[in-house]
Formats: structure tokens, C-alpha cells, sequence
């Protein structure tokens, strides 16, 4: 029996597939190039200046708000999942720097490289691993939404926008994890089974490992611990840019360095081609548009000092993913030959 030729529709779908995110890619570098230029400008000479004297606490201080990023987002996922299956936390963590590092990549090699990860050694099953990523957006919204409107309506870092994110995280946290239980469990089975869904599809292994986000979501403690450590995540990063600003000694506000650590993270995770370029780019972009690349600058030119700090922040932020990355290969594949090892030993001695 011969294989049926593709169609031409096909053939045209598979080219646009992979050319895209090849395209995508080459303007994301065409971007970082056009950040590096805007970073080393003439007008930014002195801010380069600044940078040769930064003192190593400072230099310290950056490397260690990016190395806790990444060990936060580990955590963040390992909180995640925790109610249903368990995965030791120094496996997660050491997974995601992989990931995180890869996340500078198109084609979405961080994700495929955690699937397989996650999958292969951890014996997380595929479906399983989907409903833990839209698991950990769901809970991510829950967080961001607080305190980007807390931030929207006070534009200042005060102590009652302090009041209303922990208040509001702490409600929508609790909100949506009650949401979730409702549809968690055996009850929530019996509920969504009174919903004009087939059974056949609800009692299924597949609807089964999907519906298991809800009981993620539903856990309490581990949706507040996602949440505590998400909180703590969009404050690293705005403190790499307030170092970084102190570095080269540009006035922005802690509200300021909010709104660009905020934009940094985001457009990271949202980009499809990869995040070098776009998010220096949408950051720099960003800050022009609100005006604190113009108070940086002292003027309304326009002109953009700003640019020198996002290049720095992601030449740090680089360094450091790579060795973590480093780290976190080493520390997978020891555990692999401890095991391996182990159960030998085992073997031999039955």
C-alpha cells in the first residue's frame, strides 16, 4: 500500500513552520544589535564610564538577583506540581536553569527540553506536563494582574502599592485556587460530568492527566508558594535594574525599575523566537515611550541611556544562565549515575 503523497497545502504549511521562527530569530539579533548600537552610542559615554568602576559588591549583587531567578522559577514549578506527582526540588530547579538558558533559542527548544526532561528521567507523563505549564500561567496571572494594576494606578512604588499587592495576590491567589477545586477531584469530576461534555472524553486517561492543572491550581499551599516565589521573581528583577541603574548612575525610581523589570520578564516568556533581542528591545522601546529614558538622560531628546542598563542587565543575566545551566547538566546527570550505580548495586547483591 503506497503512502499518499503530500498535498502542496501541506508541503506549504511545513516551509512557513520552519522558516518562521528562522525569520523570527534573525530580527530578534537584527534587534539586539540595534540595542548593543543604542546601548554604545556616543551619548552614553559616560554611563560607560560609570560601568568600569562598578565595585564588585555591585557586580556581586547583579549575579546574584539572576542566579535566584532562576532558582525561584525552579521552585515555582516544583511547588506546581507537588500535588500530584513529587520530583526532588534540586532536579527541578537544575532542569529549569537548562531550560532557562535555552529560552535565549528559537523554536522553543527551552520547552521541548523540558518535556524531555521531565518526561524521560522524571516519568512525568506528556499530558501531565501540559496541564503543569497551564498550571503555572494560570497561577502567574493570578500574580501579575495585582500588581501590574496596583502599578497602573499608583505609577509609585508606595507603601499603600506594597498594601495592595499583597492584599490582591493573597485574594486572587486564594480566589483562584478555590475556583480550581471546584472542579478538582471527585467532585469536580461528578460536576464537570453534569456538563455537556462526553463522558467518554471526561473519564478518559488523557481527560484525566488534563484535569489534573485544577488540582494543582486547587492545592492551597502550593498555589501560594508559586505565588510567594512569583512575587519575589518580578522583584529580582526589578532590582537587577535598579543596581544596574545605580552602576551607571541613572535616576530611575524603584516604580520605574518595576515597569522595566516587569516588561523584561514578560515579553521574555511571550516571545515566540526566542528571547535575545526582542525583550531588550520592548524594554528599550518601552522606556522611551514613558519617558525614563528622558529623565535618565536629563532632557527630552528622547535619547536613550536607558539602553546601556537593559544590555547590562542581559549580559549579566547571560553569564549567569550559562553557568547555571553548567550546574544544572552536571547535577542531572549525577543523579542519573547515582541511580544507575545504586541499582546495580542492587542487582548484584540479589
Amino acid at each position: 500500500m503506497s503512502t499518499p503523497e503530500p498535498q502542496p497545502t501541506d508541503l506549504k504549511r511545513r516551509w512557513a513552520r520552519a522558516i518562521i521562527p528562522v525569520v523570527g530569530f534573525l530580527l530578534s539579533l537584527g534587534a539586539m544589535a540595534w540595542a548593543i548600537r543604542s546601548a554604545l552610542s556616543p551619548e552614553n559615554r559616560a554611563q560607560l564610564d560609570h560601568l568600569r568602576d562598578a565595585s564588585p559588591v555591585q557586580l556581586l549583587t547583579m549575579m546574584s538577583l539572576a542566579a535566584v531567578s532562576v532558582a525561584f522559577n525552579g521552585i515555582i514549578f516544583w511547588a506546581t506540581i507537588r500535588p500530584v506527582q513529587r520530583i526532588r526540588i534540586t532536579d527541578v530547579i537544575s532542569t529549569n536553569a537548562i531550560a532557562t538558558f535555552l529560552a535565549y533559542l528559537p523554536f522553543k527548544l527551552s520547552v521541548i527540553v523540558r518535556i524531555a526532561i521531565h518526561n524521560r528521567r522524571d516519568g512525568v507523563p506528556i499530558l501531565t506536563i501540559g496541564a503543569w505549564f497551564a498550571a503555572v500561567g494560570a497561577l502567574m496571572l493570578l500574580t501579575l494582574g495585582p500588581i501590574t494594576g496596583a502599578s497602573i494606578w499608583l505609577k509609585d512604588t508606595s507603601t499603600l502599592w506594597w498594601t495592595l499587592v499583597i492584599v490582591g495576590v493573597t485574594l486572587s491567589t486564594f480566589s483562584g485556587s478555590w475556583a480550581a477545586r471546584f472542579f478538582s477531584g471527585e467532585h469536580g469530576l461528578a460536576r464537570l460530568k453534569r456538563m455537556p461534555i462526553p463522558d467518554r472524553i471526561v473519564e478518559s486517561e488523557a481527560g484525566v492527566k488534563i484535569r489534573s492543572a485544577f488540582d494543582m491550581v486547587g492545592d492551597l499551599r502550593a498555589a501560594f508558594t508559586a505565588n510567594l516565589f512569583r512575587v519575589l521573581d518580578v522583584l529580582a528583577f526589578a532590582g537587577r535594574f535598579i543596581v544596574a541603574a545605580q552602576i551607571l548612575n541613572l535616576p530611575i525610581s524603584a516604580s520605574d525599575a518595576l515597569l522595566l523589570g516587569g516588561t523584561y520578564f514578560l515579553i521574555g516568556v511571550f516571545s515566540p523566537f526566542g528571547q535575545i533581542g526582542v525583550r531588550e528591545a520592548g524594554t528599550i522601546g518601552l522606556a522611551s515611550l514613558v519617558g525614563i529614558s528622558a529623565e535618565a538622560a536629563g532632557t527630552d531628546s528622547g535619547s536613550s541611556p536607558i539602553a546601556l542598563a537593559v544590555v547590562f542587565v542581559t549580559a549579566v543575566e547571560g553569564a549567569v544562565n550559562l553557568v547555571c545551566a553548567g550546574f544544572g547538566i552536571a547535577w542531572l546527570r549525577a543523579g542519573r549515575l547515582l541511580r544507575s550505580s545504586t541499582s546495580e548495586a542492587y542487582d548484584s547483591d540479589a
